[in-house]
Parts: structure tokens; sequence; C-alpha cells
């Protein structure tokens, strides 16, 4: 009958240096038999005849025979009060202490008859029975006192003889025997008085004589070495083990018995040394000096009654006598109880997935040693697979692979041995596809002309692994017309397991790119949405025009549209904006198949020409803009200053004529005049009369420079002309040009010495780039010449300008 393992707990004891544990129970007996007793003392065993005997102790008159199941053969009559029993070595013999006859008896095992019977003396009662050495032991009570005599029934007139010279007893003693140790035990209330002897052939010769932990003791037992006497008394709470050569305490000391009230009363060791005590928790088994119960039994028939243990010297057999409440008494047969529980348990691998080979654990616990190295029968199903080995630490493992999915039942059996029990495990493993996903991660880019993410597969906590060779299909739904296209399939990393999408919509919109994974012998498919708001951008456009051009002659220039291709027939607007029109002049031009524009003109009118060129978008592309202006060149004009006298008096009046020649569209003249040190002045600004003059007065009171100017028109460039008063032919006249950014004037450039005319006057052409917009200043100087030493060199006045289209 199999026992159930449980984990060991320590527990407390008040006996020091005792180290106590609770172990789990099972109710356990192969065979139990009802006793017709009045009473019980003591019991023994003879597996040679297959019967037990059962004394019944003082006030009875006989000795119970059952067979070795228990069931009652017969009753040994005339025993009055048996108790204390012993088998010869032989096991032909029976003794018996009959303490109400005051005798020890033979009784033949093989005929059941008393052969003899020894007298211990007027007014004694032997209460107990041990061989050993040759001879029969007795321990007996007369007057008071308790001793010890002895037997040889080898004799030819065999007689009792007393105990050797020791310290008195008090009551009889309890006997007990094992090797050539006799130990003798009496109760010295919460101790015991015990001694040892040893017991050659014919003689006994004291070893020890002490009082030890014990007490009222109901089972005493020497190991068949005879080295160790143990002791079992219901005040202790374990049972105690001492040296049989000092009674110090043995290694180990004491055997649990259940912790406080268990009531240890009973013990018997077998011939292999394996210890068997019972009391109050039922009954523990020990395998010699390991103190770590192997097994603990209980016994339903009842509790052990005192001294009601006894091994059945076949090597596996105890039997043991219990009394239930009421007074009942059973005889309990226990075929195997050395056989150590065992347990067995199966641990399912964390996934299983078809084609893919995988492991199931297990391991195998007991209370005695580990039977490192044993067999292990494995099925699956019920189907032989091969065995597997238990490793030293009691772990096992086995491999299974299964090309379906489904539930398989495994089963590991331990057939056990001569000392564990056999134990099955049983579990189911799932085999199953793993669980997958598939999503969309990081976007890289997303146009109408490039749509790039990336994604990833997985499976279930990362289990698993996929294949070289695993793709993604993919496919993309315009979530407006609902209509989807097929876009392929895209490759897994298999180490990273991500992969990479692209895509050219070609128009924008909101899309959902259906992700699909078809799963594979291991894997489940999957499948995953991700939805992208695909917007147009604007493109690129830029323009390559020249900074000048040449009015009325052709010009060209290129310009570059981005991100394409476009489709044919897709073209950009050009306007045109100069001084001649307000409203910009426009018209298209087509953009080439490798993205190119080409802008043409022809244009008719000078200064700063502003060129813009759009791209009005499409389903893909937002409108694009670029600006560039060219410097168109303008003729230049002829523009003079002269005054009505070389020379003036101090406040007289100067008549100045400003003379312009050829324009287009433009006869307007500004007449300046800049005084020596001091500020600009205008003096008149006006259209010139038909002979291109335009005149006016001024008075003068020092040296003076007068400025024409003229601002341009369509097709001539502006002029600035200076003239010094008084004459000063052939003496120098400079120009300076200034700009004005980043919050201050800068001088762009201070020309060389013009001459002057014999009129005292000179002239400069003044040609900007990229000014549109931009202000200027130009102003004039007169340098003297080394040899007047009449004057000296001044500035004019500043003159201001900002170029406009």
């Amino acid at each position: 009958m199999p026992l159930k393992q449980v984990s060991l707990v320590a527990a407390l004891s008040v006996v020091a240096g005792l180290t106590t544990a609770t172990v789990g129970t099972v109710a356990y007996a192969d065979d139990v038999a009802a006793l017709p007793l009045s009473g019980y003392a003591h019991l023994v065993v003879d597996r040679a005849h297959r019967h037990v005997f059962i004394s019944q102790g003082t006030g009875s008159s006989g000795i119970l025979v059952t067979d070795l199941s228990g069931t009652p053969v017969t009753t040994l009559t005339g025993e009055q009060g048996a108790n204390g029993l012993a088998l010869s070595p032989d096991g032909g013999t029976l003794y018996a202490a009959l303490p109400d006859g005051g005798a020890i008896v033979a009784i033949d095992t093989a005929t059941l008859l008393e052969t003899a019977r020894w007298s211990t003396g007027a007014g004694t009662s032997p209460v107990s029975v041990a061989v050993a050495g040759g001879r029969v032991w007795f321990g007996y009570a007369a007057a008071g006192k308790g001793g010890i005599g002895s037997i040889d029934p080898s004799a030819p007139a065999p007689v009792t003889t007393p105990q050797p010279a020791l310290s008195q007893w008090t009551t009889a003693p309890l006997l007990a025997t094992g090797g050539d140790v006799l130990a003798a035990e009496e109760p010295q209330g919460s101790l015991s008085h015990v001694a040892t002897f040893g017991v050659a052939p014919g003689t006994a010769s004291p070893m020890a004589d002490t009082l030890v932990y014990g007490g009222t003791a109901t089972g005493l037992a020497v190991t068949g070495d005879g080295k160790r006497l143990l002791l079992a008394a219901p005040q202790q709470l374990a049972l105690r083990a001492y040296r049989s050569t000092d009674l110090a305490a043995a290694d180990p000391a004491a055997y649990f018995t259940g912790g406080s009230g268990s009531a240890p009363g009973s013990v018997a060791v077998d011939t292999d040394g394996t210890v068997a005590v019972a009391g109050a928790s039922g009954v523990h088994l020990y395998a010699g000096t390991n103190n770590l119960a192997e097994n603990h039994l209980t016994l339903p028939s009842g509790d052990v009654a005192p001294d009601g243990l006894e091994w059945g010297a076949d090597g596996t057999t105890l039997y043991a006598v219990t009394k239930d409440p009421s007074g009942a008494y059973r005889l309990n047969v226990l075929d195997a109880p050395k056989l150590t529980d065992t347990e067995l348990a199966l641990r399912p691998p964390q996934f299983a997935v078809p084609t893919e080979r995988y492991t199931v654990g297990g391991s195998f616990s007991t209370r005695g040693l580990l039977p490192a190295g044993a067999a292990l029968e494995v099925t699956r199903d019920g189907t032989a697979l091969p065995g597997v080995t238990l490793g030293g630490d009691g772990t096992f493992t086995f491999t299974d692979v299964q090309q379906d999915e489904g539930g398989y039942t495994y089963q590991v059996a331990y057939p056990g041995d001569a000392t564990h029990r056999p134990a099955t495990a049983s579990s189911t493993v799932h085999v199953a596809k793993l669980p997958t996903g598939v999503v969309g991660t990081d976007i890289a880019s997303v146009n109408p002309g490039s749509v790039v993410f990336t994604g990833r597969l997985s499976s279930q906590l990362g289990l698993g692994t996929f294949p070289q060779g695993t793709t993604v299909q993919v496919a993309r739904r315009d979530e407006a017309t609902q209509r989807t296209v097929p876009l392929g399939s895209v490759p897994v990393d298999p180490a990273t397991l991500r992969f990479t999408v692209t895509d050219a919509p070609g128009a924008a919109g909101t899309f959902t790119y259906v992700l699909t994974y078809a799963g594979d012998t291991t894997h489940q498919p999957s499948e995953s949405g991700t939805g992208l708001v695909v917007a147009p951008y604007a493109p690129a456009l830029t323009l390559n025009a020249p900074t000048s051009a040449t009015r009325g002659a052709a010009l060209s220039f290129g310009g570059n549209l981005g991100d394409g291709p476009y489709a044919a027939g897709r073209t950009v607007t050009v306007s045109r904006k100069d001084a001649a029109h307000t409203t910009p002049v426009t018209w298209t031009a087509p953009v080439a198949a490798d993205r190119t524009i080409t802008v043409k003109d022809t244009p008719d009118t000078g200064g700063a020409t502003t060129y813009t060129v759009t791209f009005p978008g499409d389903a893909t592309h937002k409108s694009a803009t670029a600006v560039a202006t060219v410097q168109v060149s303008r003729a230049a004009t002829a523009l003079t200053v002269t005054s009505s006298a070389p020379s003036y008096a101090y406040g007289a009046t100067a008549t100045v004529t400003a003379h312009l020649g050829t324009t287009y569209n433009g006869r307007t003249v500004s007449l300046y005049a800049t005084p020596y040190g001091g500020t600009k002045t205008l003096v008149t600004t006006g259209t010139v009369d038909a002979n291109g003059n335009l005149r006016a007065t001024y008075k003068v009171t020092r040296n003076t420079t007068f400025t024409a100017s003229f601002a341009g028109d369509h097709r001539y460039a502006p002029t600035v002309t200076a003239t010094v008063t008084p004459n000063k032919a052939g003496q120098c006249e400079r120009f300076q040009v200034q700009q004005y950014y980043s919050g201050a004037w800068h001088t762009l450039t201070t020309s060389g010495c013009y001459g002057l005319s014999s009129t005292s006057s000179a002239k400069a052409q003044l040609s900007l780039s990229n000014a549109l917009n931009q202000k200027f200043r130009v102003r004039s100087e007169y340098e003297r010449s080394t040899k007047d030493l009449g004057n000296v060199s001044t500035w004019g006045g500043w003159l201001y300008l900002v170029v406009r289209t």
C-alpha cells in the first residue's frame, strides 16, 4: 500500500541536541485481524512455523497462537499470567515468563506443547525473558526487589541462578538482548535505571549501570551488533538511544516519534538495523543510524499497544498489535513498511509546437536515499518511448517531437526497488502552433511618391523561431474607394524579425496597409492593418536665371521641379514683371520628363525684370513657386550741366542749364546745388523742353557744385552729371556709391578721376546688380589741381535712390 510523501517540518524539542521533524501520515496495513484477547503483554513471530505468539499478561491463563495473518490457531492453556516471550536462536523453542506461576516455560514451536517448566523460586514473579550467550535470562521481582536470573536450557538438569552482584532493583526489570549484550531497565520516576552486561557463554560481565532519560519504559531493544540500546518510554518526546558500553548518548541520540504527547511505547529493531518505533502518533521507521524518518504510518485499527511491535525475521514484514478505544485488539500485518514512499512529478514544457522537439522535465522525491541511476519507464498515450535514467539530484528529462497539433499524455513510471515503493506520474502536453503578431512600427516617409515604414513579426512571449525565408504579404487599401491593391511580399529578418514596406501610392489619401503572415508549421497566421494619411507635399522648384540680360535679345534659362517623375503634359506658369508692365505678362512652359523647365523670353524693357515660375500642384504635390530677377540692359543717354558764367561775384545769381539727350519715355531731370562746406539742396525738378533743356537760377555765395540727374526710363539707364562752378575745366571729378544694409551705409565703389569738360562738368553711368528694392546713394567730389592754390577739394551732397521695377 503506497505512502503519501510530505515535506519534513522542523519542531522544537525540550531535550538538548534533539532535532525533531513531523512527516505526513498514511493509514497502512496489508492484513488486519481481530484478536480474542483479554489483555496484551508481548508478541513473538515464528515465521518458520508460520505462527504468531501473543501473551496476555498477569491474570490470564493462556498464550494465543495465530497464523501469520492473525487468524487464531489455538490457545496454549495453563500458562499462568504469561508475559515476556522469546524464541531460541534456532526458532524451535518459545520461552515464556509466567509471573502468576513463578516459572519460565519452554514450548515446542512445532508441536505447540510445553516441554519444560523451571521454577524461579518461591514468591518470585518473572515478567520478562531474553535469550543470549546460550542462556535464557529473565527479569523478576521478589520481596519488593527486582533481579535478573538465568537458566542453561542445555544442562542435564537446568536450574535458575541469581543475577550477578550489582545495585539493587526495586521492580522486575525489562530485558532485551542483541549480539552478546544483555540490557536491563527498570523505571525510576522520570528516569530509567539501566544496566548492560556482556553475556559470553555461561557468564554475565557488567558493562554499565546508570540512570538515563526514560521513565516507565514499555519498549527496550538492543541492536543486532550489540552496540546500541534503544529505550521507548511514554514520558519522552522521542525514542532514546545509548551506547551499550557506557550508556552515554549514542549518535543519533533520539528518533523522533511525533513531538509532545507522542508517547513512544514500542520499539523493534530488524536484523538490517531498521528501527520501528510506535507511539500515539503512529509508527515511524528509520534506516539504522539515520534519524530522519523514512516512513510514518498510522494504523486505522487503533493505537499500537505498549511493546506491540515485532519484525517478522523475513527482512520485510512488521507486525503490530493495536488497541482501539473500545478495548478491542487487532493484529496488523505490514508486508513492506521499509519501502520508502516515492513520488514522481512531471513538468511539461513552457510551449510545444509541431515539428519542433520539446523537453519534458520531472523530479523524483523520497524520504530515503535517492535511487540515482534508476531506470524510469516513459509512455506517450500508452505507447512506450525510450526510458530515462534518474539523475543524482532526483531530476530527469526526456524529449519528443510531434508533427500535428493536439494533446499528448505522457506517463513516467518508477517500478520500485528493495527500499522504494513504485510511483507513477502523468501529464498532458498540448502541442499547438504559437500565436503570432505582425505590426507596423516606425515610419520613415509618407507621401504620395514614397511610403516607407518598418514592421515586426512576433510570437507569443517571444517563443519559437521563425525559419529563414519567412515573408509578410502586404496590400494597400484605399479607405475612400475601399479598393485593395496587392503589393507582394517582404522578407523578414530572422535575427531581428523586422521587415520594411516600400510603396508609392501616387496620390494623397487615407490608406490602410494590410500585413498578413501566413503562418508555418510552428506558428499561427496573423493579420493586422497599419493606417497612414498620405498628404500632398511641396516639391523643390529652382531657377538658374542669369543676373543680367540684353534688352531686345532672346533670353533663355532653365529650372528644375523636384520629386518627380511627373505625368506628361504637366506645365508651369511663367510671369514677367518689369517697369513697363504693372500687370505681369504670363505664359506656360512644359515640365520635361527629367523634371527640367526652360523659360524663354525677349525682354523689351530695361531695368530689373522679375520672372515668377509657379507649379500649380497636382494629386500628389502641393504648389511651388520660384522667383528670379534679371537686370535687363538700357541704353546710355547724354546729360550735361552748364552755368551762365564761368565765375560769379559773391551773392550773384547763376543761371544753370541741364541738357538731356535722347530717351525713350522719360524726360524728367533734377538739378541740385552743393555749396562748399554745405549740404546738397534740390534746386528744381522738371521736364526738359523741346530742346532737352531745364533751366534754374541759384544765388552763389561760395564755390558751388551743380549736379543734374536723370532717373532713367524703360530703355535708357539713369545718368548723373556734376558741374563745378567756377569753371575748373581739366581738373578731376570723382563719384562714390554706397548701399544701405545691416543698419548702416556701406561704400560699394569710389570711381577714379573723371576730367571736367570745357563746361566744367563730368558724368558717369551707374550700373547695379540684384538691386531690386535696395537703397543706394551717390555723391561727387571736386578734386583741385595742385596748381589751383585758390580753391580746395570738396564733396557734393548725397543723391538718394531706391531701385524699383
